[in-house]
């Protein structure tokens, strides 16, 4: 089981150096969904975080990216932003996906945002582009913190 008892934490005071260090500790955990499917964390900072991964390999049947991978990739971003920021677990509570456009080859790109940063509860909407920035989906999801 994974732990995240060594979650870095990420504050307003972190510099781009400091949250670049953050990063390389969320690396893609083996044996996770995040490995199976690719998905490569490349940007963190207060109030956001941002990943890609490829089309390729996560396809449904009809050859588009599946929208479960939509939903994959928010609640990885958010999750992982989630206990960067209060520094220990969270687990997802709501989620809502809308997908927009499709796509069946390249790279998606998401970007995930806080909404709302409490002490108990965090609210993301994570927007997924393509490689030339159309809007693919948008999923809101929020997280309760499990301690602190």
């Amino acid at each position: 089981m994974h732990q995240l008892s060594a979650v870095p934490r990420v504050t307003p005071e972190s510099t781009p150096e400091d949250c670049a260090r953050m990063l390389a500790q969320f690396a893609m955990p083996a044996g996770t969904l995040m490995e199976r499917m690719g998905i490569e964390l490349t940007g963190l900072g207060y109030d956001f975080a941002e990943a890609s991964c490829p089309v390729e390999g996560n396809l449904q049947p009809a050859g588009l990216f599946h929208g479960g991978g939509h939903v994959v990739i928010a609640e990885t971003l958010a999750s992982m932003h989630s206990a960067a920021r209060t520094g220990t677990a969270v687990v997802g509570v709501d989620l809502n996906a809308t997908h927009l456009r499709s796509i069946t080859a390249g790279t998606v790109f998401a970007r995930a945002e806080v909404l709302h940063g409490g002490r108990r509860l965090f609210s993301h909407e994570v927007r997924m582009t393509d490689a030339d920035d159309r809007l693919l989906s948008i999923v809101r999801i929020s997280n309760m913190v499990l301690g602190g």
